[in-house]
């Protein structure tokens, strides 16, 4: 097997968690390999069209403002450092990313344009090109990377990690042509993403399948709050798929969630009303689908004025199905759309294991708890991204018992043992189907029971597939173990939250979680 030269950083992926890492690590003269399945600018990050949240008006916000909303929203089980670093340091990455050739929107006077969405208390969201924030920050990046030594493996795709005397040293993976490497590092960041791509309905594009988790897993590295996928309330019910997302900042200019009698029912379920934090929404909706057996419900953005200056990325969707914005209700139904759990990080990035660190998407930091703040994800990435970075270039190897790893044991990691896939075996349309029916938005003991009893049949056809089901395994385990309601997980026979479930199920060394319970008391909003 061919092995590529050591490098000091390898970095998976290339949303907007690796390429912060990776620009940071070049600027600071580290050598540096970036390896993406795709093109380089082909990541979840392009599709993110709300903004990023930051507390950059100390006039009208502040840093403790944030944390308490995004502690609200995580349901008692943000950590609280974690989350303190993010609304701290946040202001101050977004303000390095414009100087990075980031454009902002701004309004008439030349100062920054913010929108407010579900569950923020003032507008603090900056957005670019009226909806299109993830393209505008992936092209800024993109650009910076490229004017940097780093060196970029696009098509390539990681198959497992390589784990030394219980050291991460690289990945093994195969080229564009299937050939396989071994691509060294002395140090490795995991930034490959969520894996949206467990469910029929997803805003995720098809390359979201959980690579960087079910490596983990396959390396005994620890993963946690794999449960709490969040289901974005407002996907346009449409056959496309990755399906069209229509952004909650539209819920925050003033559009209004309808039932199919014309009824603005979000009144009903929050104080907030349609501002009302995601999981409340998604369920909000779903609910009333299952009890009227109906397809999707409506959001009314008819009062939003000038449409399509505003959201012209929603406004190009929505003609493209035949619907007018000004005129007509958008059809509107749940879709699967951000993991809140991952490779269990501390505040540094660190995993168990030394030498793989974990940043965005793919990272358990604590900072989204049991229900990730609207327009979060794109700060994660950012500041985690960097930190990362920051603690290699001054001499950090391994873990720390900070943030999320608190309380978990990082026990010996080890060479992974990959399962070939099985020639005719299982598609990716059959694990999701199984997937969206029993472990979707509501939840039961039944459902999550047939759920682990069909995968535990399936036999993967190919490497993204055995990724997904790793990932969907872990997911149902966990959410079969806690028996409580809490942010983003829904459990119809156990409806309320219990404070005895106030940690997180951590998988650790085996296939059953461990809980692992919050180290100090869980704040809640």
């Amino acid at each position: 097997m061919p092995a590529r030269p050591e490098v000091d950083l390898l970095v998976l992926g290339s949303g907007v968690a690796g390429l912060s890492a990776a620009i940071r690590a070049a600027r600071g003269g580290c050598t540096v390999t970036v390896l993406t399945k795709a093109a380089l600018a082909s990541s979840a990050t392009q599709y993110a069209q709300g903004g990023v949240a930051a507390a950059l008006e100390e006039d009208v916000d502040s840093p403790a403002l944030h944390l308490s909303d995004t502690i609200s929203a995580g349901a008692g089980l943000c950590d609280v450092d974690a989350a303190r670093v993010l609304v701290t340091e946040g202001p101050t990455r977004v303000r390095e990313l414009m100087g990075l050739g980031a454009e902002f929107d701004r309004a008439a006077n030349r100062d920054l344009a913010y929108t407010r969405e579900g569950g923020h208390s003032v507008a603090r969201i900056v957005h670019a090109g009226g909806d299109a924030t993830g393209a505008e920050i992936e092209r800024a990046l993109v650009s910076a990377l490229r004017a940097t030594s780093a060196a970029v493996l696009e098509r390539w795709f990681a198959l497992d990690l390589l784990v030394v005397d219980g050291h991460a040293v690289g990945v093994r993976a195969t080229d564009p042509d299937g050939v396989e490497h071994e691509v060294r590092a002395r140090h490795t960041v995991l930034a490959t993403g969520g894996a949206g791509q467990c469910f029929a309905v997803t805003t995720n594009p098809a390359l979201s399948t959980g690579d960087g988790i079910a490596m983990a897993r396959r390396a005994g590295v620890a993963v946690a709050d794999v449960e709490f996928m969040q289901f974005h309330p407002t996907a346009l019910d449409h056959p496309a798929m990755p399906r069209p997302l229509l952004s909650e900042a539209l819920r925050g200019e003033g559009a209004v969630l309808r039932d199919e009698t014309g009824y603005a029912f979000m009144a009903d379920e929050h104080p907030r009303a349609d501002l009302a934090p995601r999981d409340v929404v998604a369920r909000a909706i779903t609910r009333r689908l299952n009890e009227r057996d109906l397809p999707h419900l409506w959001l009314d953005a008819t009062a939003i004025p000038d449409f399509q200056t505003r959201f012209p990325t929603v406004s190009r969707v929505t003609t493209s199905v035949g619907l007018d914005p000004s005129r007509d209700w958008l059809p509107v139904a749940p879709a699967a759309h951000y993991l809140s759990g991952g490779v269990c990080t501390d505040l540094d990035g660190a995993s168990t294991v030394p030498g793989l660190w974990a940043c965005g998407e793919v990272a358990c930091s604590g900072v989204h708890g049991a229900n990730r703040l609207a327009s979060n994800s794109l700060l994660d990435g950012l500041v985690f991204g960097t930190r990362c970075v920051d603690a290699i270039l001054a001499g950090k190897d391994g873990p720390s018992e900070t943030g999320v790893l608190r309380g978990v044991d990082p026990g010996p990691a080890h060479p992974p043992v990959t399962a070939a896939p099985a020639p005719d075996g299982t598609e990716r349309a059959a694990l999701q189907k199984v997937m969206t029916r029993d472990a979707g938005v509501l939840r039961d003991a039944a459902s999550l029971g047939r759920a682990r009893a069909a995968l535990a049949a399936m036999r993967p056809a190919d490497r993204e597939v055995a990724n997904l089901l790793a990932v969907s395994r872990a997911l149902v385990d966990a959410a079969l173990a806690r028996e409580e309601s809490r942010g983003t997980h829904t459990r119809l026979d156990f409806p309320d939250a219990d404070a005895r479930f106030l940690g997180r199920f951590v998988f650790e060394h085996g296939d059953t979680p461990t809980f692992v319970r919050l180290p100090e008391p869980a704040i809640h909003g």
